[in-house]
């Protein structure tokens, strides 16, 4: 007790300058280092962008997409491409032995030898003709028929061209080829497989998936939001981290009779051929309104305690943990009803960290 009053006392007892009060120091200062990490961004006001969620999966692109048919009956003999392989155009898929083929040249055969007989006929008319000894109308007659046998022999040969088969001689095959270059998506054929006549099923089917469509849902009350040309950013689950810029090309004009949905559709170019038909899909449809509204990054938010916190930039000794209200959020900036002024800095990066170690 003596002690403490004689240290009272000398401290009473002390001159002006020792017993002058030393500055308060700021209770929280910003380090260089961290402020040189620090990214900053200015609140302004902005048109306000609407965004639409929705779900969906990836087709094929109908206008790259090659069925093939056969055009004739028979056996397949030969099946030379396998499911997921990529084919060449021109490329030979299958071969059949058919019976259309054998007829078909036995019909072309007998077009020549008609023609043949037909020529030289009209040879010997028009010497007999020159002779007195035959009229003009047999001349005449004798050119028609000529005339008849090529058509024959032509259309024949354009029968041989649309089959493949330009030779008349050989063995009775036909040959699938692929119409353009691509990955052979479905395959419905195998050796010694039978396909008859009335077969309306198709062998192969090639597409090339330099791009695809993405077809999405859009449910009765989100239909006024969506219109062709609209932008919109797709992702899948296969790379949640990848986006795929689009605009909506085609809008359907008739709900779907079973889930009661609008489709729209989306044309993606696939580079690698990443995105494979039947996978599913997120889209994000963007669109301005008149509104205009307070921005800032959707970065700059921080949620706690069920409130929205952005941190207000003064100078590195005064940064303010500030309340605001959101109203929505779209393409990566938040719009604000209130809490912010324009021409204000908020720290837009990685705010968590600093706003615990303002709010310790």
């Amino acid at each position: 007790m003596l002690l403490a009053l004689v240290s009272a006392g000398l401290t009473s007892c002390s001159s002006p300058d020792t017993n002058k009060a030393a500055a308060p120091e700021p209770s929280f200062v910003l380090t260089d280092s961290l402020l040189n990490r620090l990214q900053l961004d200015t609140v302004r006001r902005a048109p306000m962008r609407a965004e639409l969620k929705l779900t969906g999966k990836v087709a094929y692109d109908e206008e790259h997409v090659n069925k093939i048919f056969p055009l004739v009956s028979g056996i397949v003999t030969k099946v030379n491409a396998s499911l997921g392989q990529y084919v060449k155009a021109g490329q030979v898929l299958a071969e059949l032995e058919s019976s259309d083929i054998a007829g078909f040249r036995n019909e072309s055969t007998a077009a020549r030898a008609t023609l043949a007989t037909a020529q030289r006929a009209l040879a010997s008319t028009q010497e007999l003709y020159q002779g007195g000894l035959a009229s003009e109308r047999e001349l005449e007659e004798a050119k028609q028929e000529v005339l008849k046998a090529r058509a024959e022999v032509q259309r024949n040969q354009a029968v041989g061209n649309i089959y493949g088969t330009r030779s008349a001689n050989g063995p009775s095959r036909y040959q699938v080829k692929a119409p353009e270059a691509g990955f052979v998506v479905e395959k419905a054929v195998n050796p010694r497989t039978l396909i008859r006549p009335d077969n309306d099923q198709t062998m192969f089917t090639i597409s090339d998936l330099k791009s695809v469509w993405v077809t999405a849902n859009v449910f009765e009350d989100d239909i006024a939001q969506v219109q062709p040309g609209q932008q919109a950013t797709v992702t899948t689950l296969a790379f949640p981290g990848k986006k795929y810029q689009g605009t909506i090309d085609n809008a359907y004009s008739a709900l779907d009779p079973e889930s009661k949905v609008m489709k729209v559709r989306i044309r993606l170019k696939n580079p690698g051929n990443l995105l494979k038909p039947e996978m599913f899909a997120n889209v994000t449809l963007t669109s301005h309104t008149d509104s205009v509204m307070l921005s800032v990054p959707s970065s700059a938010l921080v949620f706690e305690r069920s409130r929205n916190f952005v941190l207000v930039f003064h100078d590195r000794n005064n940064i303010e943990t500030r309340t605001v209200t959101p109203t929505s959020s779209a393409d990566g900036v938040t719009y604000l009803r209130t809490g912010l002024k324009p021409g204000e800095r908020v720290v837009s990066k990685d705010p968590l960290l600093l706003y615990h170690a303002l709010n310790k």
